[in-house]
């Protein structure tokens, strides 16, 4: 009986803390199994352009400057066809909140298009030119 309470006691609180954790690191950065998603879909993916519908903050801060929101999009395949929504949940700074209506690079997979990717913009830089160029999407420091 002794040997049981003793295993509760030390592995109940050592299956918290795992949970605690890998919930922790998802809230404060992009797990690694999300940027291993994001990179497969950026190399196999079809492209469209997501319109930024919505910017919905959850009420969560990180360091005082990046804010949770729940962006909505509206995505609209290069290829062709229908567009269609999608949801992500994202930590975004809040000096470069997103307005309704930016348009951003985007990734998703056709046979389960909930699965996409967005190139959020990280400032103006003059590498984004060419990627926002091959998506149709007009960047600042474009000079055509």
């Amino acid at each position: 009986m002794i040997a049981i309470i003793i295993i509760f006691a030390v592995v109940v609180p050592l299956v918290i803390t795992v949970v605690v954790l890998k919930n922790v690191r998802s809230a404060f950065g992009v797990s690694p199994e999300k940027q291993a998603l994001a990179q497969n879909l950026v190399a196999t993916g079809q492209k469209a352009r997501a319109m930024i519908l919505k910017v919905q903050p959850t009420g969560m801060i990180v360091n005082e400057i990046n804010i949770q929101c729940l962006v909505d999009f509206q995505l609209e395949p290069l290829s062709g066809g229908g567009k269609f929504m999608g949801q992500k949940k994202m930590m975004i700074n809040q000096t470069q909140m997103p307005r309704v209506g930016d348009l951003w690079p985007c990734w998703y997979d056709a046979a389960d298009p909930t699965q996409f990717a967005v190139g959020m913009p990280d400032g103006l830089s003059q590498e984004q030119v060419g990627l926002f160029r091959e998506f149709g999407i007009p960047h600042p420091l474009d000079p055509k």
